[in-house]
């Protein structure tokens, strides 16, 4: 994988445990997604934002200059990754390194803060590794559920294909602050009906988003 240095120099840079990141990809998963959410961006345009995770912790690990023990950041999210020439799927909550989303895929990126006090990011931050720990999975079928119900503007209401042994991106990160007393959106939208473009949105309306300027 070839990291872009100034996305992983931005998510460095802001890094802080907690905070929620947010990537649009223009790789064809991503795209899709971005264009699923047209529905409910203010112009109807695709959305800039394809995913979205929660940081972690600094860890030690090898991805400093020629393989050097440096320190970087982890992050907590629910994903899919099928790689097709090998016998690998990673299906859930897992944690990865930054560099993930620090590639020539990802065009828009940006860094949500919501200023958790220090119990509300234990909380967090817990929740996060008990769902990796529980090894809850990825749902596609919910993903569906939510595609129709942006569509038919019901995204207040429970999502009929909803698995409680599994979330994606946004349900995770949003279940995670909720479990932490710090729910952002609110009894008007379902976790479980979340999308990136919904986590966005109360950024820009807490005035707590950060964007990546290329």
């Amino acid at each position: 994988m070839a990291v872009d240095d100034a996305l992983l120099e931005f998510f460095t840079a802001h890094y802080k445990p907690g905070l929620i990141g947010l990537v649009g990809s223009k790789d064809a998963v991503g795209l899709a997604i971005r264009d699923a959410q047209r529905a409910i961006t203010s112009d109807h345009s695709p959305s800039l934002w394809s995913h979205c995770f929660i940081m972690g912790d600094l860890r030690l690990d090898r991805h400093g200059p020629g393989k050097s023990v440096t320190k970087s950041p982890y992050l907590f999210e629910s994903d899919l990754k099928i790689n097709f020439f090998e016998p690998q799927v990673r299906n859930g909550a897992q944690e990865n390194w930054i560099g993930k989303w620090s590639d020539s895929k990802v065009e828009n990126a940006a860094a949500i803060d919501f200023s958790l006090t220090g119990d509300q990011l234990h909380q967090v931050l817990a929740t996060a590794l008990e769902l990796v720990d529980e090894q809850v999975l990825y749902p596609i079928q919910e993903l569906m559920g939510t595609w129709f119900s942006i569509i038919t503007k019901k995204q207040w209401q429970e999502n009929p294909m909803n698995d409680p042994h599994a979330t994606y991106c946004s349900g995770f990160v949003r279940y995670c602050y909720k479990e932490a007393g710090r729910d952002f959106l609110g009894n008007d939208l379902a976790i479980s009906k979340t999308t990136p473009e919904d986590i966005a949105k109360a950024g820009l309306a807490a005035k707590a988003i950060t964007i990546f300027k290329t």
